[in-house]
């Protein structure tokens, strides 16, 4: 991984450019402060535009979008924007810092450390985002119509975990919603290809309950240390995910409770309407698995395992910066329509790394729809 160079100069606007936090295509997202009078000072994440990105009017409107998306949302489970401005052809956003990592980096350590997340963490992250994710959906504009806001990217690398325990969903700027003024052209779909819903490789139109297919992915990675979706390439992974081509986490992890591996299944159905009918239902099912087997749901769980995993940490802005992490950048690319289905090469044991470290955080694509598979009808 490189390091992204901080842009020049390192004062953008009102703020302060400490050291990079991570880079991708789209975007670079720097630690940063802010001083006022009094000795005032705050930290916050400033997410700068590219300077080729600058330069591509849907880039720039894109960017505004998700600026505007954020700032009607008032919730703790989502990273709140907190300013957004264009500084000598910089395009920037000033966010929340959370003061930890993503769930693909708490995945890693505790892999190296040879344990998988215990369960009562899982369900603590996955319910807490999916808290927030249920007030993205929720919410009205000004006008007081609803967004129809659909996030398209749920994923570890966009759920965020604090060392106080707390649990943010960063990364809208895919987001579909009714003020959107630039949308995902004819024939190409975006998202990251072992994350998309099966709508949503097929290019249909998706709802809530496309994000809701997410977050039993992310589920199921969390409390086996597996990928739910594999494949050799995206569209491999894409065509996993159309034909339902996932190892059921029973199968990867011994005496794996029951309960837990329905809701799973019922978040991961192909069907949208077989799935859980928002969020807030998924919540209510991790929290009745939850009660049968006496776990204890909230901050503290997720706080334990953080100070487990990464011990004492010093504050951000005390901490030296090794190398950013670094995504893929976003790409539009269109592939040919394939149906035949694929297995998974090999069956991976829970806590497997390997099945993490090389691609699973492969950055939004855009790319032409996968055609469903056909079934033969039934006579009636």
């Amino acid at each position: 991984m490189t390091r992204p160079a901080p842009i020049q100069p390192t004062r953008l606007g009102s703020y302060e450019l400490i050291r990079p936090i991570a880079r991708g295509g789209m975007a670079d997202v720097y630690l940063a402060r802010r001083v006022g009078p009094g000795r005032f000072e705050r930290h916050v994440a400033v997410k700068v535009l590219t300077r080729a990105r600058a330069a591509d009017p849907d880039a720039c409107a894109m960017f505004l979008d998700e600026a505007r998306l954020v700032a009607l949302l008032n919730h703790h489970n989502i990273a709140a924007v907190l300013e957004v401005d264009v500084v000598d052809g910089n395009h920037y956003l000033a966010m929340e810092y959370v003061h930890g990592t993503d769930l693909r980096a708490m995945v890693g350590a505790a892999q190296r450390a040879g344990k998988v997340l215990a369960f009562d963490t899982a369900l603590s992250i996955v319910a807490a985002a999916a808290a927030g994710l249920d007030h993205a959906h929720r919410r009205a504009g000004p006008d007081g119509r609803p967004l129809r806001l659909v996030h398209r990217d749920v994923s570890l690398s966009n759920i965020m975990v604090g060392h106080d325990g707390g649990v943010k969903v960063v990364d809208f700027g895919i987001a579909t919603t009714t003020i959107a003024s630039v949308h995902t052209s004819p024939g190409m779909v975006r998202g990251k290809a072992s994350y998309m819903s099966p709508e949503q490789c097929v290019g249909e139109p998706v709802d809530h309950r496309s994000d809701v297919f997410a977050l039993g992915i992310v589920l199921h990675e969390l409390t086996t240390g597996a990928r739910c979706f594999h494949g050799q390439t995206d569209f491999d992974r894409m065509l996993a995910v159309v034909h339902g081509d996932y190892i059921a986490p029973s199968e990867l992890v011994a005496s794996y409770p029951a309960d837990l591996e329905q809701v799973i299944r019922t978040a991961l159905a192909s069907d949208p309407e077989q799935r859980f009918a928002s969020a807030a239902a998924l919540i209510e099912a991790l929290e009745r698995v939850a009660l049968a087997h006496g776990w204890s749901l909230g901050p503290g769980a997720i706080q334990r395992a953080m100070q487990g995993l990464f011990g004492d940490v010093l504050e951000p802005w005390a901490a030296v910066a090794d190398d950013a992490p670094v995504t893929e950048p976003h790409t539009m690319v269109a592939l040919p329509q394939i149906v035949e289905p694929t297995r998974p090469e090999r069956r991976l044991a829970r806590g497997t790394r390997a099945d993490f470290d090389d691609e699973l955080d492969e950055r939004t694509l855009g790319r032409g729809p996968v055609r469903r598979p056909t079934r033969p009808r039934l006579a009636a």
